[in-house]
């Protein structure tokens, strides 16, 4: 009993020091993506999927593409947070054409350190605006077929004319 208390606080204390956003990343293609970097260049908003094969969240990032070239005035990059698995994820990201680099969040140890999860195999759908400390500075959470928050995001990244 002793060492299981032991392993849960040794567990827990990992997760507070490496909780959030790490440095490095590597998308569900392979390719190293340096967060700390990208986030000094550019805004990088973080849209989390509830799960690859959520339809809301799907068309979250169909909207986003439709209005892409008036958010590309802004030095806006995007990144997609969901659940595995990655052929799922491989497969919402050829279904939405969405160019932009999807993140695996294996054990949903990144949501989880944003108070994100809804369970086990969920993310609450979001929109995360990181600084250049890989912090959140700015959270829309939920999304429904009626909101997407669309609104939210572009009066935060004061880009006119938008929706």
């Amino acid at each position: 009993m002793l060492m299981l208390k032991v392993h849960f606080l040794v567990i827990l204390f990992i997760t507070y020091l490496f909780a959030g956003f790490p440095e490095v990343l590597q998308d569900i293609n392979g390719n190293t993506i340096n967060l700390k970097e990208l986030t000094t260049q550019k805004t990088v908003a973080v849209i989390t999927m509830k799960a690859p094969d959520c339809p809301v969240c799907q068309k979250q990032l169909l909207r986003i593409m439709r209005n892409f070239d008036q958010l590309s005035v802004c030095n806006v990059t995007f990144l997609v947070l969901a659940p595995g698995p990655i052929d799922k994820l491989q497969e919402a990201k050829e279904l939405t054409k969405f160019p932009f680099p999807f993140i695996v969040d294996y054990d949903l140890q990144i949501a989880r350190s944003f108070d994100l999860v809804i369970n086990e195999s969920q993310i609450l759908p979001s929109i995360m605006i990181l600084n250049d400390k890989l912090e959140v500075e700015w959270v829309q959470r939920g999304r429904n077929s009626l909101y997407f928050g669309d609104p939210d995001l572009m009066k935060r990244l004061k880009c006119e004319g938008w929706i």
